[in-house]
């Protein structure tokens, strides 16, 4: 049975019965991805509506909140199976968001997009280590590049230009003024372009 996402082989089954889904590793790990990030922004708003309704009454720090979800990655190495993570200069990062554009890039290699593959691995490594950017500056670049390299290897009647082309313009920003990885980027962004045809 194929995916119903793309055309690998299905492993999970993902809905109500009979209304049910079937997705490969790779896409089942992106849908999982997706709800824990839904998950995380749900505690966030509660959290908010908490401290706004304790600031109605007056009374601060008194009601229970989700604890804040940090995944962090230590001082030493961290190696995944494309993006390669060194240093201490890593500081705190999500390291969900660089397994999601890991995981996309070993989609792109396995779908034949090696080039693409390649630009984004040098483009992730480059932002992790380059000491221009902060650590909410870098996971905000992650979590763009996931989302836009997850579109990339999406089926082609399923991808959302529109998205792309803003996820595009919100990397462009962000880069703009950092010259470490202004290269790396310009080279990632033209592969995309041409992937996406825009």
């Amino acid at each position: 049975m194929k995916c119903y996402n793309c055309d690998k082989s299905a492993m999970f089954a993902m809905g109500p019965e009979g209304q049910q889904a079937l997705l490969c590793l790779d896409c089942y790990i992106r849908y999982q991805n997706i709800q824990l990030q839904q998950q995380k922004m749900y505690e966030r708003q509660i959290n908010y509506i908490t401290s706004q309704m304790e600031s109605a009454v007056g009374l601060h720090g008194i009601l229970p909140r989700y604890p804040e979800r940090r995944s962090i990655i230590q001082t030493g190495g961290v190696t995944l199976n494309n993006i390669h993570v060194t240093n201490s200069e890593i500081g705190v990062l999500n390291t969900g968001n660089i397994e999601n554009v890991d995981a996309t890039v070993t989609v792109l290699k396995n779908e034949g997009n090696a080039e693409l593959a390649a630009a984004v691995s040098a483009l992730s490594e480059a932002v992790i280590r380059s000491s221009e950017i902060n650590a909410d500056r870098k996971n905000q670049i992650m979590e763009l590049l996931a989302a836009l390299s997850e579109e990339a290897v999406a089926p082609r009647e399923k991808q959302k230009k529109s998205v792309v082309k803003a996820v595009i313009g919100q990397i462009g920003e962000v880069l703009g003024g950092v010259s470490s990885v202004l290269g790396l980027w310009e080279k990632a962004r033209a592969i995309f372009q041409q992937v996406f045809g825009i």
